[in-house]
């Protein structure tokens, strides 16, 4: 996979989505593509997209850097173990995994703020951000897996190592 594309995708949520005023949670795309490219491909191409497009969020957002390259590094390896065990050409299984990757990352978060302290922004589980950012990522996976799936030579690599 071309590493342009996390840069242009990273560039887009962090530029773009976070400055739209009518959306009270922004869907995180970067983790559905990380999810997308991890499934198709293999723990190591998974994390590997998952930590470039992480660090660059980090250096295009307010985020301590590091949080995101680790929480988008450690969804794509968990995300790569599973590749190629299903198929996920379908509705239902990109929208569970959509809402799955936002509930790691939630977990990812609550554990890297023991570590950088109150310098991180936490979803609380009974909160109305969590809910609406996972809600909005279970709705776009679909979506984004289906606009990625019309170009596999750009997002799958070939090769399971």
């Amino acid at each position: 996979m071309d590493k342009h594309y996390c840069f242009l995708f990273s560039l887009f949520e962090a530029a773009i989505l976070s400055n739209l005023a009518f959306l009270p949670v922004i869907p995180d795309l970067v983790l559905l593509v990380i999810v997308y490219v991890s499934f198709h491909n293999s723990a190591a191409i998974g994390s590997t997209t998952g930590f470039i497009s992480g660090l660059m969020l980090d250096f295009l957002s307010a985020s301590p850097l590091g949080l995101n390259a680790m929480t988008k590094t450690i969804t794509g390896f968990i995300s790569g173990k599973f590749a190629g065990s299903f198929n996920i050409d379908r509705i239902f299984l990109p929208f569970l995994l959509g809402a799955g990757a936002t509930f790691l990352k939630m977990v990812l978060t609550w554990i890297l703020s023991l570590f950088f302290g109150s310098d991180i922004l936490l979803y609380r589980l009974n909160g109305f951000v969590f809910w609406i950012e996972m809600l909005e990522n279970a709705i776009c996976a679909p979506i984004i897996f289906a606009i990625l799936g019309l170009f596999p030579s750009l997002f799958i690599s070939g090769e399971k190592s």
